[in-house]
């Protein structure tokens, strides 16, 4: 769930226009704003944090997924290069989290930082970039990592083989976007099945097409 406490005292002017009142309180951050950013991959590409300010979770999984898009291509093997990604992300999450009891009912914040940045980067790489494979990749091999049962939203979910809220949160950024960002979303949606990792899920579509 965003975060929405900067927006408490904000003044709302009835003559601003809407796009500049948007601009205003969503800020789109680029390569020249961003906390973070990153020139890598094969071509090399800019890539960015979502914000102006990040934690050091956010940090470190930017550097995580960075180091995995960096690797050389005759050297990148996804049973080696995305599973030692996926070990890196298990080992941010239960540095988080390292109490077992704990994080069993308490580990939305630490998934939510892992899906976002995994998200946020999807929607910056190009659809025909080796990239987008490797995140790919790095989901199938993130689940065979058998960590534990979690409580989430009143219902027992295997962590990683159920790839808790990845769902929820791919589908809600899915739905503010459109243009580049959302065929780029679509397609990994889409390759994501193809390749038999997992599939998202949108149970308002669904509904909709069944009425």
């Amino acid at each position: 769930m965003e975060d929405l406490s900067h927006l408490d005292n904000i003044i709302f002017e009835e003559d601003e226009n809407i796009a500049d009142r948007m601009q205003r309180l969503w800020p789109k951050y680029t390569m020249s704003n961003a906390a973070l950013t990153a020139t890598c991959g094969n071509p090399p590409i800019p890539l960015h944090s979502q914000s102006d300010e990040t934690s050091p979770s956010e940090t470190a999984m930017f550097n995580i997924l960075t180091d995995l898009i960096n690797i050389p291509t005759h050297e990148y093997q996804k049973h080696t290069s995305a599973a030692k990604t996926a070990r890196a992300t298990d080992l941010l999450y239960l540095s988080l989290l390292p109490d077992p009891n704990f994080r069993r009912t308490n580990s939305y914040s630490a998934i939510y930082t892992i899906w976002s940045e995994l998200i946020n980067f999807v929607k910056q790489i190009p659809i025909e970039h080796e990239a987008m494979q490797r995140l790919i990749d790095f989901i199938a091999e993130l689940k065979k990592i058998d960590v534990q049962v979690l409580h989430i939203w009143g219902r027992d979910i295997r962590l990683w083989d159920e790839l808790p809220l990845l769902n929820p949160e791919f589908i809600e950024e899915w739905d503010q976007r459109d243009g580049v960002e959302w065929d780029r979303l679509q397609m990994f949606r889409d390759k994501l099945e193809a390749d038999g990792v997992c599939v998202i899920h949108d149970l308002r579509r669904t509904v909709a097409r069944e009425n």
